[in-house]
Formats: C-alpha cells, structure tokens, sequence
C-alpha cells in the first residue's frame, strides 16, 4: 500500500497482531477521523460516513445490545437491512464484548433452529419486517428460550447532521481489551446438503482476514468498491468492510433505509454510477445481465475492475467484457477458510477465468484425476482453521471438495471447474445439492432415474427417465406434457423441501429418449457425469428456449382495458410464482426469481404481439424488474398499449413508508423544565366520542374511579354535544354521566394545529393530561389513500400535544387500530402482536391509513421514546341492546338469506365481542406498555356454532361458501334497478367484499383472522374474562334486527 496523505495506514499495528476488528475501528476514529468509510447517493447528492461518524454508530450498537443483553455471549442477527445499519450493528455486537451470529434470511425456519440450537443462541435482533418475523417465530416453535429483540434503526446509530453528546465518545462502559483468540463471529454454511452448519471465527483469524488484499497486486487505498448488492449476512459481506478498514477503500452503497432497496440489475448498476465507484463487488447473475447493454459495457471499461464472487461468470459473457478491456477478478472463496484466490492480480485480460492462490493461506493442489486438481487448505497451528476434516503430510488441512483446471502455459494459474460431491452452483450463488432431491422424486412410479442440472445457469432442471412400460417419444408434445403433469406431485414433493432457488418448473423436465437411456453404476444409481455429457445439447437447447419462452396456456386479453390487464397480468403472476400475492406485493420479497421474472416478461410480451406486434417493440426488457407488483405492471402494460406517458394512481408499499416518514418527522422540542405529576387520578382527552364505540369507551372512562377528568374532542359545528346525548340515549347508556363536571365536550379541527380551540383551554388541557385516546377516524371503504390526510394530520397533532406536555415521560397515546391492516398479511396464524409490513395493508385508502398511523407511532416511540400503544380492534357486535348496525359486513351477509336461501358455513372461528365489553377491554389498556395489542375475543367460536342458531332463526339451511355467493351473485340479476336490489339486499352492495374472500384466496374465509391476544389478555382483566359468544347473543341480534325492521317478523 502507497502512503496516503489522507488515510493513515493501520498495516503496522495489524502486523503487531495487538488489535482486533472493533480495535480498528476504534483506531481508525482517532487517526482518520474525516476518512470515509461508506458513501451513498441519495438522489440529490453524494453523502459520506466517516470513521467518526461510525464510530459513534459503533459504539451506540454496543451499548444497544448491552442494555438488552445484560452479559457477554452469541447474538443472532436475521434481519432486511440497509449495509449501513446491519455492518454497524454487527461491529457494534463484537464492539461490546460479544459473539455475532449471522443468519441468512434465506433459511428455513427449521435451519434456523437447527442453528440455535447448535450455537447456544439465546438471543435474536431482527428487524420488524414480516417475513423476518415469520421465520424467527417460526424457528422458535422448534427451540425454547430464545428472547427476540428489534434491531437499531440507522436514525438511532448514525449522527448525520447531528450533534455528539459527550458521553457517546466515552468508552468507559465498552470493553478495552478483547482476548484475540475468543470467538467473534459465527457464520454458516449454504445448507445445501443439510441444514447448515456453523462457521466459528476467531478475533484473531478475523484480523487476519483484513490484510487479505495486502498480497494481490493492487493499492485500494482511496479506491471506492461498490456493494449495492452484497449480502452482509454472507462471508463476502464482512470481508469487504474488514478489507475497507485495513486498505483504506470506501465502501459505495444504498442510501440507509427501512426496508432497505431490494437490489436489481438497474439498481446497483445505477449506484455504481452515482457512487462514481472505481470496482463493484457482485455475483456474476449480475454482470451477465450488465453485459447485455452497450451503454452498462461502456462504463465498465471506464472502471478499475469488475469483481465476481459466489459462483463462476458464464465464459462467453466474461470473455466479451474482457475483449472490450473490462478487468474481470473472481473472488473464489468458502465461508469456512476465506479467500482462496489472490485478491486482486493484474494482467489477466483474456485469462478473467484463471486466478493464483492466496498466499495468505497454506494451499495445495492434489492430482484429482483427468489432469484436475483438488484445492487443499493447511491449518497452521497459530492460527488453526475454522473447519477440519482431512490430513495432508500429517497436518490438520481441509478439503475443499473443489476441482481446479491448471492454465496450459500459466504455471500457478488455476480456474474452477466443478464439485467432487457433484453440488451444483447455479449463477446467482445459490447452491443446490441435487441427491436428496434426487431421492425423492426417483420414489415416482412412473421414474426409473432421475439427475438434477444447472452448474453455473440460473435455475435447475431435471432428466428424467420414465420406467420401461411409460417410455415414449419426447418429441410427442401432446404424450411429453401428459407424462409432466403425472409425475408433478412427485416433483411438488420435493419442492416442498428444496431451498427456494433449487426449485423445479414443470417446463425444466426433459425427458430422455428411448435411443439414449440413461446408464447406471453397480449399485442402481444414475451415472451422472456419464448422463450430463450424454444430453449437454438438450440442455442447452433448453435453456435456450427456457429465456425466450412464455407461459403458452395464459390467453391474452382480447380488449386491454384495465380489468381485463389486470386480470391477465394476476393470472400470469400467480402461475409463475405458483402462487397468490396481493397486488401491490414485491415480486421478488415473494420468491421470483430471474427465471421467473423472464417468464412473466415473454408471457406478456407473447400476448402483445399476438394483439399488435408493434407493442412488443414498446417493452422493456427490465419491466418486472422496474414493475414488480401486480399493481404497478398493470399500469406500465396499460401505458405500454394505449401509449399513454400518464400514470395509474394507486397506493404502494413505498408509497405508505414515505407517508408514514413524513409524519414521523422530528417532534419540536419539549419543554425546558419537565416536572413529576401531581394528583393520581388520570386526565383523559379522547376522540371520536359520538360513534357507537366511541360513547361505550366514554361511559367506562366516567364510570372509572381512577379518572378524574375526560376532554372528549369532536367535530366543530357539529351539535357535538346533542349528538353525544342521542347516541348515549340509543345505547342505553347513562346520560347522566355527561352532566357531571367528570367530563367536558371541547369541538376541536383534530387537524388543525392547535385544534382551533381557545388557547387558554389548550393550556389547561395540556398542564394536566395524562393520556391521549385517539378513536376517531374517517369509516368509507371507499376512499383512498389521499382522501385520509386529515386524519394523519390529526395524528401528528396529537403527538405533539403530548410532546409539548410538561410532564415526564409526557402522556400516553392509545390509538384505534383496525384488523383491516391485515388486508393482504401473510403472516402465519396465530398473527402475533407485532408491527407489519406495509404491502399487508395494501388495498384501501382505510387500511393504508391505518397502517401509516401504527407506523407512525413505532416510528416515533424508537427514535423519540414517545410512550404509545396500538390497540388493533376486531369485529364488535352490537351495544348493550343486541342491535348491530346494519351497514355492517355481517348483518349484510344474515339478511342476503332472504334471497340466497341459505347461509354460508366455512371454516375458521369467529372472535366477534360486544361493542360494551369491548370498549371496556379498551379503556383498561390505556396505560399498558405494550406497543401492539390485539383487542379480539380470546376464545373465537367456530363460525358453524355462530351461523348455525342463525339460520335456524331464519329457517335457511348451511351451504358452502361457493354455493351461497353464487346466490348472492344470480339475486343480483332479477328485475328492477340496482338501487332498489342493493337496497333491499345490502350484501349486493359489498360483493366485491365477499368475492375477495371466495376459494383460493390467501385471505381466511371471511376475514376469519386468527390472532395472539396474550399480550392484550395480560392488559386486561375484562378481556382475560370476556365470556364467549353464544346463542342467545344471536338470538339477542336477531331480535334486536325484527324490532329495526332490517328483518322479517318471522322466518317466512
């Protein structure tokens, strides 16, 4: 390494072997203070993050864990994070004086706690994100005492535009010396032959991993490496920030988010440009998609070198950038030793392919037959390797299971050729270990043998040899599809166990042909290197064929207007995923894959063809990449066909975190002087007062001997306190309760600063209050997301009524929830009581705003400690009275048997409570700690016990679900207008309601949802001891709907 006049070189401190990775970092604050370690683009301009700026990251992490983690031992960390934070996090769990243990997300939930169990984890940082949650709780349904804590957000670890407290450059609460030979990271293996298997490395092996480019021929001090889109769970992942802090290279990067940029082809090639970085470090799906645009080859021949690791880079592609003067470098490694290869040599050119060994390790090559060579690694004893398992000249070594190909004419220059335990790497990196795949779809009765291919391609495929009575012509179209289809289950079966990336598609079978049967070894089994050479031209005609076809048996719309866009695009979706996603879910956070992504591509781009050749020309190749939501595709089809610049509007996933982060903006500064309460009865403001939940909530809160005071805040101009009193009168509620001073109607703009109410009562308001219930909320379905500002402004007002309280901790603000957020939620049953992703409330402007307010509130509880709670209310049922209003789904569905002549019986449970009881739940969770709590029945009932005294009220019979909506729909059709039908049937009116909830749908029937109320059972004594719905609850609504005249006298 040169000197730099701007980095000061750790080498001789790291040579001194007297400082491990967290001491570097420490050093690296003190001597190259202003020197970046990262830098990110964040569309407007280029932002750094220095030594010292990451330090105090560092340091913040540390103390993090510590506060959580009281003594020194493993922490698991499986998260969706930005680089920034999770690198952060990481050197700040070994900053404290204990062990990382890196999980890929990647995992199934039983590798997981496989992995646990293994490590002696008992501890997990996640982020909040519902597949990460999902597969943490899965996995600890198979491991006991492991306690899950939420990851730092980057706002709480970074201090950009920030001021340091002075505390924060203490270290006197951080460990000052570490023992260089105790364990500092776990990683693991791929798992593709078992579950995967712990990697332990020591403080000092992880030292010695940063000098990994001090033995390559290339200075990259001040160079910029970016890694946009390199997994920092991997081993790669930790190599390059230990790299950036002992060669002085700065790392490019997204911009810190959460979630975090899902990479693309067009992304990360984006923020190499933006990032203006010198190299890229990436997997070499990556660079064969790059090589495909003149302009992406243009810009590599301006950088310093393209850097591949994971899995080799196809020869063609790799040789076309080289012709071009493109610097290709493979970083061919294992997690278990590190970097096999010298990182990084010069001169390569047309040789990309061939790499020397790193002579930071004692490597060896072995004859392993037809002039290959098998890698070897031996262990020194001062530094003994992470792994074992042979012995070479007597020493500890480990066989890498990896065969080499000698350069003809370059002594010492060696390129990969393959697995001697026939693993297949595809060209993403993913492995697939083909046996145990094998295996099971061999049990088929109508397979005599079957090999698994896919070295170096992108995804896997199958020979299959049918047994001797099913033999036929593969080229027979009709008989080839009739043999897949009978075969498939067997195929299904070992999807279900295979990692997701070494699944097969039913287009990726190729049957062999009765002239070349397969041959097979002594003890039955395929020969597989014997059968692969046999049939290497069928597939790669395959794969050929496989990138530019489409799925033939989805017919393209005849008209494309957006229904029928729609329609065609959801069919195609779910036929390529295998699955149903809801619409403005990410593709590729559900399992697509490229493969897929081509598919879905030249489906579409078939039927436009077939519609109009010239608008095939109009898609672009990277549509599902640049669309990758049901949603978002449909609008850039229907822009694509009608040639239309104007865009859909709809709601996103992004489009609710970017709501949600504007309303989290920083809360204006709480008063000088904070104060203890005085008196302890609770000062109650609350909203929404003059809905029916809203009065039950109000009488239990005056009925409460523990509050001495209710604002109740309603619309101005609005009667509000003749509306209080009717709706008390229609409830059976104690209107005298209302005229004492307990409480005070206050007409307030909830959003409006201020509230539009004199100042002198929002002083008095603000000097006593100690909670905040905020229950009011525009209720139409109808309206979107834009349509909800109101109410989010009204949130924020509140917050930061409360901030501006004098009060510490200032008062507690309990906000109406709905269950609605679970629109599009895919998290297993029971749902625990934890924030969701926000694609689950995608679907209407009520939910998404709903959604956004929950966030809000997490949001500003992490970063500012503003004390709230999220109450998520399920389907109440009536007042005291029986009566449930009949604009509701349920009354809709009792009366819809007048015309269905029967009632719908489906699976699941019911956890429907009285409006009064519940609100009562309600009002006793106002002081919980708890962030998230499930305000439904504790005890659901089965919703055959429910509809079962209900249609014997009605004298209706049950039928399936199916049946009573195709009645609902043909009632739909009789005589007389739509208003009068809708009228007299309101279920007519939420058909759309009902169709969402038909067969096939990821939705529970009728919205059914099961979820955990065990932290809510524990802040409520009322909810812990809710009886269960029951018969004469029905009978009570049904009589209650006579009295309306919403029903019938009688049955008839």
């Amino acid at each position: 390494m040169t000197p730099s006049p701007t980095f000061h070189s750790p080498r001789e401190l790291v040579c001194s072997g007297k400082v491990t990775v967290p001491e570097l970092f420490e050093w690296h604050a003190k001597e190259n203070p202003d020197y970046p370690l990262y830098h990110f683009h964040d569309g407007q301009k280029l932002h750094d993050i220095t030594y010292a700026q990451a330090i105090i990251g560092i340091r913040r992490a540390a103390r993090y864990v510590k506060a959580r983690i009281t003594t020194p031992q493993i922490v698991g960390v499986i998260v969706n994070a930005d680089t920034v934070t999770y690198t952060i996090t990481q050197l700040g769990i070994l900053r404290a004086g204990y062990t990382m243990l890196l999980i890929s997300p990647r995992n199934v939930p039983a590798a997981v706690a496989d992995m646990l169990r293994k490590t002696g984890c008992r501890h997990l940082l996640l982020t909040s994100d519902t597949p990460i949650q999902s597969l943490a709780r899965a996995a600890l349904e198979e491991v006991d005492g492991v306690t899950l804590h939420e990851m730092p957000a980057f706002d709480t670890l970074i201090p950009l535009n920030v001021p340091v407290k002075p505390e924060e450059d203490s270290v006197e609460d951080l460990p000052t010396t570490f023992d260089k030979n105790s364990l500092a990271m776990i990683l693991h293996s791929s798992g593709s032959t078992n579950h995967p298997k712990p990697i332990r490395w020591t403080h000092k092996r992880m030292t010695n991993w940063t000098t990994t480019p001090w033995y390559g021929d290339v200075d990259f001090c001040q160079a910029s490496l970016a890694v946009h889109g390199t997994p920092m769970f991997h081993a790669i992942g930790v190599l390059m920030y230990c790299m950036a802090a002992n060669d002085g290279m700065a790392l490019g990067v997204f911009p810190p988010s959460s979630p975090p940029t899902f990479p693309t082809p067009e992304n990360v090639f984006a923020g190499i440009m933006k990032t203006s970085s010198d190299y890229v470090m990436t997997a070499p799906a990556m660079v064969e998609l790059w090589a495909r645009d003149p302009m992406k080859i243009q810009h590599m021949k301006t950088m310093r070198g393209i850097i591949f690791g994971g899995a080799p880079l196809d020869q063609g592609v790799g040789d076309t950038l080289a012709s071009h003067g493109i610097v290709l470098h493979s970083l061919y490694g294992s997690t278990e030793i590190g970097a096999f290869a010298k990182f990084f040599p010069t001169n390569t050119e047309m040789d990309w392919a061939y790499f020397q060994l790193n002579p930071l390790l004692d490597q060896r090559v072995i004859d392993a037959g037809e002039g290959r060579f098998e890698l070897i690694v031996v262990s020194d004893p001062e530094m003994p390797l992470p792994i074992l398992n042979t012995k070479f000249e007597g020493k500890d070594a480990y066989a890498t299971n990896d065969i080499l190909d000698q350069h003809p004419s370059r002594p010492g220059w060696y390129k990969y050729y393959g697995r001697l335990d026939d693993q297949i790497i595809l060209s993403n990196g993913e492995k697939t270990n083909p046996a145990p795949l094998e295996t099971i779809i061999g049990e088929d009765p109508y397979i005599q043998g079957c090999v698994i291919f896919g070295q170096g391609k992108f995804q896997n495929g199958i020979l299959v040899e049918p047994k001797q009575e099913y033999r036929f012509d593969p080229q027979d179209v009709k008989q080839l599809e009739e043999y897949r289809s009978k075969i498939w289950k067997s195929i299904e079966r070992a999807n279900e166990l295979a990692p997701q990336h070494s699944r097969l598609f039913k287009e990726m079978i190729i049957v062999t042909s009765p002239g070349k049967p397969f041959s097979y070894n002594i003890k039955g089994y395929p020969r597989r290197s014997w059968i692969l050479k046999d049939y290497q031209e069928e597939i790669n005609t395959l794969y050929t064929v496989v990138e530019e076809s489409a799925q033939s048996d989805v017919v393209g719309p005849s008209q494309w207007n957006t229904e029928s866009t729609y329609t065609f695009l959801r069919t195609v979706v779910e036929k390529v995923l295998r699955k149903s996603i809801p619409d403005n879910a990410d593709f590729f956070r559900n399992g697509c894959d490229s493969l897929q992504a081509t598919w879905i591509r030249n489906t579409i781009l078939r039927a436009l063809r077939e519609y109009s050749p010239a608008l095939a020309k109009r898609l672009h190749m990277n549509v599902v990449y640049q669309a990758p939501t049901i949603s978002s595709l449909t609008e850039v089809v229907l822009r694509v066909v009608h040639n239309d610049s104007t865009s859909l509007a709809a709601s996103s996933a992004d489009d609710l975190i970017r709501i949600a982060e504007q309303y989290s903006s920083e809360l204006p500064a709480r008063p000088s002087q904070l104060q203890s309460r005085e008196g302890d009865k609770d000062v109650v403001l609350i909203t929404g007062t003059t809905s029916g939940f809203g009065c039950d909530i109000l009488e239990h809160l005056l009925r409460d001997e523990r509050v001495g005071k209710v604002y109740a805040f309603n619309r101005p101009s609005s009667q509000a306190m003749e509306r209080q009193l009717a709706r008390f009168r229609e409830r059976s509620l104690d209107e005298s309760l209302l005229h004492t001073p307990k409480f005070q109607m206050v007409e307030a703009a909830l959003d409006v600063p201020g509230f539009g109410i004199e100042p002198q009562l929002l002083s008095e308001i603000r000097a006593s209050l100690t909670h905040i219930i905020h229950n009011a909320w525009t209720v139409n379905f109808a309206l979107t997301l834009p349509s909800f500002e109101p109410d989010l402004k009204a949130v924020r007002n509140l917050l930061e009524l409360s901030w501006s309280c004098p009060y510490s901790p200032p008062p507690r603000l309990q906000f109406t929830s709905s269950i609605g957020v679970f629109e599009h939620c895919t998290v297993p049953p029971p749902i625990p009581e934890i924030p969701l992703n926000a694609s689950s409330a995608l679907g209407s402007g009520y939910s998404e705003s709903k959604w956004i307010a929950e966030q809000v509130l997490y949001n500003l509880a992490d970063r500012a400690g503003m004390p709230s709670v999220v109450v998520r209310l399920g389907q109440i049922s009536g007042d005291k009275t029986g009566h449930w209003n009949e604009r509701e789904w349920f009354p809709a569905l009792v009366k819809s048997a007048i015309f269905t002549r029967c009632l719908p019986d489906v699976e699941g449970e019911a956890s429907f409570f009285l409006s009064y009881l519940a609100a009562g739940a309600f009002a006793e969770m106002r002081s919980s700690p708890e962030s998230i709590l499930h305000l439904v029945h504790p005890r659901p009932i089965p919703w055959h016990d429910l509809i079962t005294p209900m249609a014997q009220e009605l004298g209706v019979p049950l039928a399936p679900y199916t049946t009573w909506l195709a009645a609902l729909e043909s009632s739909g059709s009789v005589e007389g207008s739509e208003g009068d039908a809708t009228r007299e049937n309101p279920a007519l009116r939420l058909l759309d309601f009902f169709r969402s909830f038909a067969l096939g749908n990821e939705k529970p029937p009728l919205g059914l949802w099961q979820l955990a109320t065990s932290k809510a059972v524990n802040a409520s004594e009322t909810l812990a001891n809710m009886p269960q719905i029951g018969e004469a609850d029905v009978r009570r609504w049904v009589a209650a709907w006579r009295k309306s005249g919403f029903l019938n006298a009688s049955p008839n």
